[in-house]
């Protein structure tokens, strides 16, 4: 596995995150215990937009870059990262997001490529 891969992996779980808050944001919104209004979906679909942008740019990055330049960007990425996991595990500490296997799921998610990209950067 190289570094690549990792950040065309994060990319992916990117566009089906963008995907599912454009296509099923009323199941996105069940999920964390919202109720589904014509606000929230609209809010859902324009993060989803925002969430297709940096997925792109997640899968586009290698290709614009070269491997060293890559290695550069890893780690300013990692240390976002690591805050939207420490806001996901602030809002499922808070109650605000209900906690359960698909919120373990993330953080768990999160977690592992944290590793992959810190791993894969270093080598």
């Amino acid at each position: 596995m190289t570094l690549s891969l990792v950040y065309r992996l994060n990319g992916l779980i990117g566009l089906i995150w963008a995907a599912s808050m454009w296509l099923t944001p009323e199941m996105m919104a069940t999920q964390f215990q919202f109720e589904s209004t014509p606000d929230m979906v609209t809010m859902g679909q324009y993060l989803g937009t925002t969430m297709l942008f940096v997925s792109v740019m997640f899968l586009m990055l290698p290709n614009w870059t070269s491997a060293e330049q890559l290695k550069k960007a890893t780690m300013p990425l990692i240390l976002l990262q690591v805050f939207y996991l420490l806001v996901q595990l602030f809002h499922i500490s808070t109650e605000a997001i209900p906690s359960g296997g698909m919120q373990y799921f993330s953080v768990g998610l999160t977690i592992v490529f944290i590793l992959l990209f810190y791993w894969k950067s270093r080598s």
